[in-house]
């Protein structure tokens, strides 16, 4: 029996076989398209050459347009590490309800439409619009200031869009700093402003580092936002592109644009793994010299007037706090906006309405090629969702068992590169392969670009599920015989359900908010919701986006609630019959409280 029984090393193949699986079909629809870009680029006309690349810099057009996208990342990185560390900081040493209202804060804004936050901000920054009446009202101007439509619009929004990836990354940086170490300095008499400077702020360098890398590079691929509240004459790299693509119809031209931008962002990633890599080696023993601030100087005046130490830092505090507060409502503004605005009774954006109607929500739930757009959405989301969350699951799977921690640093930078990459370049990229592939019209290719674009996503979900999950139970199911796709049936799947849901529901919302793909797939019939809110924000900006904000809104708090509802009920039930099991009569039920059954919830994500 034991020569029939798998071993651990068997076992461990086969997960690392698996990995064949998301590598081919990353291999075929990410990889391989962004090297046709590339080669497309160096075709122009059908013979081999560089005059696409040539045609771009000899003018100094495109150059000036390449700046100008990298000084906006810039400065979207630094306003969003600016508002995001003091935010970052407070959710790291906040409990309780606190903790739990400052995440949700972090977390409303994926739930809500980039499409719709950004044309929640016409209505916030436009000339009647909620500043603007604010300042003119309380005397700090006489004429309404120009906040959309240019670049201040588009740092605005983008900054917006932007500042949850910054919290969010600090805020994994910084729970890993042990509260220990600042505790151990104050008590050897270090003031805490000093130990705040010499000790967490070394520590939380690297996620500093990798907020900032993560936040520039994604800000290069922008599209909606600066095409929405930018300049006409402010193009980003990706506006370019799309110009180039379809009004030019320059295939070569818009290629090479894209690789200089694919280019870019390569090389700022390899920049980043190098600064991370290096900053988090050293984290532990930062060199005084790195930090002024934290040099022996201001800590010798500290110790000879503490008072003032003190003062400096309750002056930090309170200006930590008065930041997150103002980062709660930069954050949590523009829903605030949209939801009367759907019940506007205007004929035109105005905010606040000059009066309350629910004509723009019949409007659109009576309006067939509205309703035709949203079921379109919604199925093409659930299967590029599904796709999204097969691979990238086999994914976060088979990389428990690597132990080489070059290959898997290489793999994990692999499988969450897409959400680094510009959208809009892999997007370009499939849209070479399905046009030659005559697919340009189908719904095949929204379901492959969503797949793609979900992957990391939910690659990121599972890895940090399956890092809690005690392996020792698959490899006890498969002693026992159990093949593959039993124990993903029997044991991996039902034990880690809430993880795999929560995951599939992150793919849904990357997919459903999507425009990128909409603006290269769309044909006649086969319109996304978003693709319409797009032209109906390009040809007429009226309450109706709003009105169909509203709907989705009411569904997902419905959902939630009934989500919610249902896990009382089940924790009540599973609760009774624990109690239940107690008694002598009825010992049967004890089963629920086995330990495989323990092991479950206490690994359920």
């Amino acid at each position: 029996m034991q020569g029939n029984t798998p071993s651990r090393s068997d076992s461990g193949r086969k997960r690392i076989g698996m990995l064949a699986f998301p590598l081919s079909f990353l291999a075929v629809f990410y990889i391989v398209p962004l090297l046709g870009v590339v080669a497309v680029s160096l075709l122009p006309g059908g013979s081999p050459g560089f005059s696409a690349y040539a045609a771009l810099f000899e003018s100094g057009t495109f150059s000036s347009i390449v700046m100008r996208t990298l000084r906006m990342g810039l400065e979207v990185a630094a306003l969003s590490l600016i508002i995001g560390y003091p935010y970052a900081y407070l959710l790291n040493r906040a409990s309780g309800l606190v903790r739990q209202l400052l995440l949700i804060a972090v977390m409303m804004p994926f739930f809500t439409s980039v499409l719709i936050r950004s044309y929640a901000w016409v209505a916030i920054l436009g000339t009647k619009g909620l500043v603007n009446k604010t300042l003119i009202g309380l005397g700090l101007i006489d004429a309404p200031l120009a906040l959309v439509y240019n670049e201040i619009g588009a740092m605005v929004g983008m900054t917006q869009v932007q500042l949850p990836l910054m919290i969010l990354t600090l805020y994994g940086s910084m729970r890993r700093i042990d509260p220990q170490l600042l505790r151990a300095a104050e008590g050897l008499g270090a003031h805490r402003l000093i130990s705040l400077l010499r000790i967490f702020l070394p520590l939380s360098l690297p996620g500093v580092a990798a907020g900032i890398g993560l936040v520039f590079t994604s800000t290069l691929g922008f599209y909606i936002t600066p095409a929405l509240l930018g300049g006409a004459s402010e193009y980003m790299v990706t506006q370019s592109i799309y110009v180039q693509l379809n009004n030019l119809n320059d295939f070569s031209g818009a290629a090479a644009q894209a690789t200089v931008l694919l280019i870019v962002v390569v090389i700022l990633l390899t920049m980043l793994r190098n600064i991370v890599g290096s900053t988090g080696r050293h984290a532990s023993q930062p060199r005084p010299s790195r930090f002024a601030l934290a040099s022996g100087v201001p800590e010798r005046i500290l110790m000879k007037h503490e008072a003032l130490g003190s003062m400096l830092y309750f002056a930090l505090r309170v200006t930590g706090y008065v930041v997150c507060a103002c980062a709660v409502i930069f954050l949590m503004i523009t829903m605030v906006v949209v939801i009367p605005l759907g019940f506007s009774a205007d004929a035109y954006l105005r905010f606040p309405p000059s009066g309350y109607s629910t004509q723009w929500i019949a409007t659109y739930l009576g309006n067939r090629e509205w309703l035709m757009s949203t079921w379109f959405s919604i199925w093409i989301s659930v299967l590029g969702a599904a796709v999204a969350t097969f691979f990238a699951s086999i994914a976060a799977f088979s990389m428990i068992t690597l132990e080489r921690v070059r290959t898997r640093s290489i793999l994990e930078l692999l499988f969450i590169s897409p959400m680094i990459v510009p959208q809009f370049v892999v997007a370009l990229a499939l849209y070479f392969i399905f046009i030659k592939a005559g697919l340009v019209g189908s719904s095949i290719p929204y379901v492959i670009c969503y797949g793609v674009f979900a992957f990391p996503y939910v690659f990121l979900v599972m890895q940090a599920a399956f890092q809690r999950f005690d392996i020792s139970v698959i490899q006890a199911a498969a002693n026992l015989g159990a093949k593959t796709n039993t124990i993903w049936r029997k044991v991996i799947i039902p034990i880690l359900l809430p993880s795999f849901v929560s995951a599939a529901g992150f793919a849904f919302l990357t997919a459903f908010d999507d425009l990128v793909v909409a603006l290269f797939f769309s044909s006649a019939g086969k319109y996304t919701l978003p693709m319409r809110m797009w032209a109906d924000i390009k040809n007429e900006i009226s309450p109706q986006i709003a009105a169909v904000a509203v709907v989705f809104f009411a569904v997902a708090i419905t959902s939630i609630v009934t989500v919610k509802l249902a896990s009382l009920i089940s924790d009540g039930a599973r609760a009774a019959r624990r109690n239940l099991s107690k008694a002598p009569r009825v010992d049967a039920v004890a089963f629920e409280d086995t330990p495989n059954h323990r092991f479950g919830e206490r690994n359920a994500v």
